[in-house]
Protein backbone atom coordinates (compact mmCIF):
# COMPACT_ATOMS: atom_id res chain seq x y z
CA UNK A 1 0.00 0.00 0.00
CA UNK A 2 2.47 2.22 0.91
CA UNK A 3 4.69 1.94 -2.57
CA UNK A 4 1.50 2.39 -4.43
CA UNK A 5 0.43 5.75 -2.63
CA UNK A 6 4.31 6.81 -2.78
CA UNK A 7 4.38 5.98 -6.47
CA UNK A 8 0.93 8.02 -6.94
CA UNK A 9 2.41 10.84 -5.03
CA UNK A 10 5.74 10.79 -7.45
CA UNK A 11 3.73 10.42 -10.35
CA UNK A 12 1.42 13.29 -9.64
CA UNK A 13 4.71 15.40 -9.22
CA UNK A 14 6.57 14.32 -12.45
CA UNK A 15 2.98 15.62 -14.01
CA UNK A 16 3.62 18.78 -12.08
CA UNK A 17 7.18 18.94 -13.54
CA UNK A 18 6.04 18.59 -17.26
CA UNK A 19 3.04 21.28 -16.41
CA UNK A 20 6.39 23.53 -14.95
CA UNK A 21 8.31 23.16 -18.03
CA UNK A 22 5.27 23.35 -20.41
CA UNK A 23 5.09 26.69 -18.70
CA UNK A 24 8.48 27.97 -19.11
CA UNK A 25 8.38 26.91 -22.87
CA UNK A 26 4.88 28.85 -23.18
CA UNK A 27 6.24 31.81 -21.36
CA UNK A 28 9.54 31.85 -23.46
CA UNK A 29 7.51 31.48 -26.77
CA UNK A 30 5.31 34.91 -26.09
CA UNK A 31 8.00 36.61 -25.15
CA UNK A 32 9.82 36.07 -28.60
CA UNK A 33 6.43 36.51 -30.08
CA UNK A 34 6.02 39.84 -28.26
CA UNK A 35 10.03 40.91 -29.43
CA UNK A 36 9.12 40.07 -32.94
CA UNK A 37 6.41 42.30 -32.78
CA UNK A 38 4.02 39.25 -33.63
CA UNK A 39 0.88 38.47 -31.36
CA UNK A 40 1.30 36.66 -28.26
CA UNK A 41 -0.32 33.13 -27.72
CA UNK A 42 -4.45 33.88 -27.05
CA UNK A 43 -5.05 32.93 -23.52
CA UNK A 44 -1.78 32.00 -22.82
CA UNK A 45 -1.76 34.34 -19.49
CA UNK A 46 -5.12 32.66 -18.20
CA UNK A 47 -3.98 29.05 -19.04
CA UNK A 48 -0.68 29.63 -17.46
CA UNK A 49 -2.56 30.93 -14.52
CA UNK A 50 -4.73 27.78 -13.39
CA UNK A 51 -1.71 25.44 -14.68
CA UNK A 52 0.45 26.80 -11.91
CA UNK A 53 -2.20 26.33 -9.80
CA UNK A 54 -2.62 22.69 -10.47
CA UNK A 55 0.66 22.06 -10.83
CA UNK A 56 1.78 23.50 -7.34
CA UNK A 57 -1.32 21.52 -6.01
CA UNK A 58 -0.40 18.27 -7.82
CA UNK A 59 3.31 18.54 -6.27
CA UNK A 60 2.83 19.81 -2.97
CA UNK A 61 1.82 15.84 -1.33
CA UNK A 62 5.00 14.69 -3.10
CA UNK A 63 7.30 17.77 -1.61
CA UNK A 64 5.91 16.41 1.71
CA UNK A 65 6.27 13.21 1.81
CA UNK A 66 9.70 14.05 1.08
CA UNK A 67 10.47 16.26 3.55
CA UNK A 68 11.75 18.71 0.90
CA UNK A 69 9.39 21.55 1.47
CA UNK A 70 10.95 24.62 3.59
CA UNK A 71 11.60 24.31 7.31
CA UNK A 72 12.37 26.78 10.15
CA UNK A 73 13.63 24.92 12.58
CA UNK A 74 15.41 27.45 14.60
CA UNK A 75 13.24 25.89 17.97
CA UNK A 76 13.75 22.45 17.10
CA UNK A 77 17.18 22.60 16.72
CA UNK A 78 17.99 23.20 20.37
CA UNK A 79 15.32 20.34 21.99
CA UNK A 80 16.49 17.12 22.58
CA UNK A 81 15.71 14.36 20.60
CA UNK A 82 12.65 13.27 22.28
CA UNK A 83 11.22 16.84 22.71
CA UNK A 84 12.04 17.33 18.63
CA UNK A 85 10.22 13.90 17.80
CA UNK A 86 6.88 15.41 20.29
CA UNK A 87 7.04 18.37 18.44
CA UNK A 88 7.36 16.69 14.94
CA UNK A 89 4.35 14.40 16.08
CA UNK A 90 2.25 17.54 17.22
CA UNK A 91 3.30 19.47 14.02
CA UNK A 92 2.23 16.56 11.94
CA UNK A 93 -1.32 16.17 13.73
CA UNK A 94 -1.88 19.94 13.10
CA UNK A 95 -0.88 19.57 9.35
CA UNK A 96 -3.50 16.84 9.40
CA UNK A 97 -6.23 18.52 10.67
CA UNK A 98 -4.98 21.69 8.40
CA UNK A 99 -5.36 19.60 5.05
CA UNK A 100 -8.10 17.57 6.18
CA UNK A 101 -10.28 21.09 6.72
CA UNK A 102 -8.63 22.82 3.67
CA UNK A 103 -9.27 19.60 1.41
CA UNK A 104 -13.04 19.44 2.96
CA UNK A 105 -14.02 22.96 2.11
CA UNK A 106 -12.19 22.34 -1.08
CA UNK A 107 -15.11 19.51 -1.89
CA UNK A 108 -17.49 21.46 -1.13
CA UNK A 109 -16.46 24.77 -3.08
CA UNK A 110 -15.89 21.73 -6.29
CA UNK A 111 -19.73 20.13 -5.31
CA UNK A 112 -21.11 23.58 -5.40
CA UNK A 113 -19.47 24.79 -8.64
CA UNK A 114 -20.25 21.32 -10.10
CA UNK A 115 -23.79 21.61 -9.15
CA UNK A 116 -24.45 25.14 -10.56
CA UNK A 117 -22.88 25.20 -13.62
CA UNK A 118 -20.29 27.39 -12.76
CA UNK A 119 -17.99 28.96 -15.80
CA UNK A 120 -15.27 30.77 -15.92
CA UNK A 121 -15.33 32.99 -19.23
CA UNK A 122 -11.73 34.84 -19.80
CA UNK A 123 -9.95 34.16 -22.69
CA UNK A 124 -11.65 31.07 -23.01
CA UNK A 125 -14.73 29.20 -21.21
CA UNK A 126 -14.15 26.46 -18.91
CA UNK A 127 -16.22 24.60 -16.27
CA UNK A 128 -14.76 25.97 -13.08
CA UNK A 129 -15.02 22.59 -11.20
CA UNK A 130 -11.59 22.39 -13.70
CA UNK A 131 -9.89 24.95 -11.20
CA UNK A 132 -11.10 23.51 -8.10
CA UNK A 133 -10.62 19.70 -8.50
CA UNK A 134 -7.10 19.32 -7.25
CA UNK A 135 -7.28 21.04 -4.03
CA UNK A 136 -9.34 18.46 -2.05
CA UNK A 137 -7.97 15.30 -3.69
CA UNK A 138 -4.62 17.17 -3.15
CA UNK A 139 -4.88 18.40 0.57
CA UNK A 140 -6.40 15.04 1.23
CA UNK A 141 -3.31 13.67 -0.11
CA UNK A 142 -1.27 15.97 2.03
CA UNK A 143 -3.62 14.64 4.97
CA UNK A 144 -2.29 11.26 4.49
CA UNK A 145 1.21 11.95 4.25
CA UNK A 146 0.71 14.28 7.47
CA UNK A 147 -0.40 10.95 9.04
CA UNK A 148 1.88 9.02 8.37
CA UNK A 149 4.46 11.28 9.13
CA UNK A 150 2.33 11.10 12.93
CA UNK A 151 2.20 7.86 13.12
CA UNK A 152 5.70 6.76 11.73
CA UNK A 153 7.83 10.45 12.81
CA UNK A 154 10.58 11.06 10.41
CA UNK A 155 14.30 11.23 11.37
CA UNK A 156 14.44 13.38 14.79
CA UNK A 157 17.77 14.65 13.57
CA UNK A 158 17.97 18.31 13.23
CA UNK A 159 17.95 19.72 9.72
CA UNK A 160 21.19 20.32 7.86
CA UNK A 161 21.03 23.99 6.95
CA UNK A 162 23.59 25.81 4.75
CA UNK A 163 23.52 28.39 7.64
Amino acid sequence: MNRAFDAFLWGLAVIAAGLFAAIAVVIAINVALRNLGLPVLYGALDAIQYTIMAATFMAAPWVLAQDAHVKVDLVTAGLPDGGRRLLGRITALIGAVTAAVLGWYGTLALWSSITRGAVIRTSFTLPEWITLVFLPLCMGLCAVVFLRRFWRPVDSQPSQSGL
